[in-house]
């Protein structure tokens, strides 16, 4: 029997999600620069390579959905994070916001891994015009940071400095540290240690960085975890 026309839109949606999931991979693995054309893209996929030319006429369109859509994916679980913490002290707020970038990476590694090379090719893959907006898209979190840390440098929280460069820093940190647990859950190294601990080393160095005592952080620390450990409800802050 002949698919109707909702049938055939829930299957072309299908497909172009198929493909944009390959073309992460495949981006992580090699940068924009790095796919020549849609082969590799179209092996992860395990489709035919004609058959992604029916939905994206060129890699480059296909890689214009593929930030888009990264970039409003990134915005909705910072969204999602800040409204969960909006009522907590800045250095409470900070914590949770990281652990939430961390556990949602334990979901797909491959976001952060995505996020680090991202702001290096959005020239290319974007329009002249569009790629200043496309890449302050892709610094939510790290707007989100200057915030946060600017709120605990005004409430005498965290030492006054450059909130701007303090939350660059940091997220900087961050990112590198929780990157090597990604390439730890896809088994490019052996893990050490358990996952609480990953994070403690995640966080560690960025909380020192804005100058917070090891004491202060780590019962934040200690309060997320235990949050966590206690909540059955599936959701952006996963159980550990």
């Amino acid at each position: 029997m002949p698919r109707n026309a909702e049938q055939n839109e829930e299957l072309r949606e299908s497909r172009k999600k198929q493909i944009l999931d390959a073309a992460l991979t495949v981006y992580n693995r090699f940068g924009y620069h790095g796919v020549v054309d849609m082969e590799a893209i179209a092996k992860e996929a395990r489709l035919a390579k004609g058959l992604l030319y029916y939905y994206f006429k060129t890699k480059k369109e296909l890689f214009v959905e593929l930030f888009t859509w990264m970039i409003n994916e990134s915005s909705a679980l910072s969204d999602s994070l800040l409204e969960k913490t909006k009522t907590m002290n800045p250095i409470e707020q900070l914590m949770n916001y990281a652990y939430g970038i961390f556990a949602a990476n334990e979901t797909d590694p491959r976001t952060i891994q995505f996020n680090m090379r991202m702001p290096f090719d959005a020239y290319a893959v974007f329009s002249p015009n569009e790629w200043k907006d496309g890449a302050e898209k892709s610094d939510m979190h790290r707007r989100a940071l200057t915030d946060i840390i600017e709120r605990g440098m005004a409430q005498k929280l965290i030492p006054n400095a450059n909130p701007g460069a303090a939350a660059n820093s940091f997220w900087t940190v961050f990112v590198a540290n929780v990157f090597v647990y990604s390439k730890l859950m896809l088994g490019e190294q052996e893990i050490g240690g358990n996952r609480i601990e990953a994070f403690r080393n995640a966080v560690q160095f960025g909380f020192q960085g804005l100058g917070i005592e090891n004491v202060v952080w780590n019962d934040y620390l200690e309060k997320v975890v235990r949050e966590n450990q206690a909540s059955q409800t599936a959701g952006i802050f996963t159980q550990v």
